[in-house]
């Protein structure tokens, strides 16, 4: 038997009460063990460390204490899950408890009385015949057990689809990420030239940076609008271009205009009149407008019947 009552054994003020949730249990049944301790507030009790296992009684697990207080009277317990393997009859002994009083370093004990109770096995009808073990049941899958499966699955598809998209593209020579359609050469120059106006550049003093953002839009528009490489020329070279030099005169006098001020302004230091800036401003736009309008719309050939036809 495991325990050892020592010299300070029982106390009037201190009480230990042990009891079980039953007296009778089936082979391998859990049972709770309850231990109670009643005392004054000027006591510290310490429950024991009951081992794994005594007299053929196994100690499943220990539930947390739990502690109360009327008046002066201290309540303390905690609980056992205990059980047995063997049938028969089993005494769980007298459990000691530890305390101490305030002021007083002697350790004094109190003991719980023994407890009894009958592990019984399970009834055999051995007048029946002895029937075979049934097999396992057959469990049906659900839908979470094979939803990696679909995943793993699709995941599979995808770098499948992606090998093969990225062969054919690479067989075309196309790029393997389509690129965004641009935008037309007129609506592109006309929306730098609205930022350019609402930045107010040459209203804080950088007339130059004005009008080297200004020539520089429509020297992109003309590119695109009459494949010209107009980043690369210079101004006379532009005007002189066929595809400008064809343009009605007003047209092309506006863009010599527009050209040979920011010429001035970034090469002779000239400073233009803050109506020049504005004029400017607009006939670039109009410029812009009036060239892709003239190039949208349709050519119409006049045929003149030869006389004596």
């Amino acid at each position: 038997m495991f325990l050892c009552i020592p010299t300070h054994l029982q106390s009037q003020e201190v009480r230990a009460v042990a009891g079980l949730d039953s007296n009778h249990i089936l082979i391998g049944d859990w049972l709770r063990l309850h231990l109670d301790v009643q005392h004054p507030n000027n006591t510290v009790v310490a429950f024991p460390n009951l081992p794994d296992s005594i007299n053929g009684i196994e100690i499943v697990k220990r539930e947390q204490p739990k502690r109360s207080q009327s008046g002066d009277t201290i309540s303390e317990s905690v609980t056992f899950i205990i059980t047995a393997f063997d049938s028969g009859m089993h005494v769980v002994p007298p459990i000691p408890v530890q305390y101490t009083v305030n002021g007083d370093t002697a350790k004094k004990y109190v003991q719980t009385s023994p407890q009894v109770f009958v592990v019984g096995t399970i009834a055999i009808d051995t007048s029946k015949e002895i029937k075979d073990i049934k097999p396992p049941l057959a469990v049906g899958i659900s839908f979470a057990e094979i939803l990696p499966y679909l995943i793993a699955l699709v995941i599979l598809a995808g770098i499948v689809w992606l090998i093969l998209y990225i062969r054919k593209k690479r067989r075309r020579d196309e790029p393997l990420i389509p690129e965004a359609p641009k935008l037309p050469a007129n609506v592109v120059a006309l929306e730098a030239l609205r930022i350019l106006d609402a930045e107010r550049v040459w209203q804080r003093g950088l007339v130059k940076d004005y009008y080297s953002q200004l020539t520089d839009i429509l020297r992109m528009y003309m590119e695109r609008r009459f494949t010209v490489a107009a980043m690369e020329m210079t101004s006379d070279e532009i005007l002189s271009s066929p595809a400008v030099a064809a343009l009605p005169k007003e047209i092309k006098n506006s863009l010599r205009e527009v050209l040979l001020r920011a010429d001035l302004v970034k090469f002779a230091k000239s400073q233009p009149l803050p109506q020049e800036h504005e004029s400017s401003l607009t006939a670039s736009r109009s410029f812009v407008e009036t060239t892709w309008k003239a190039a949208e719309e349709p050519v119409v050939l006049e045929i003149t019947p030869e006389v004596g036809s």
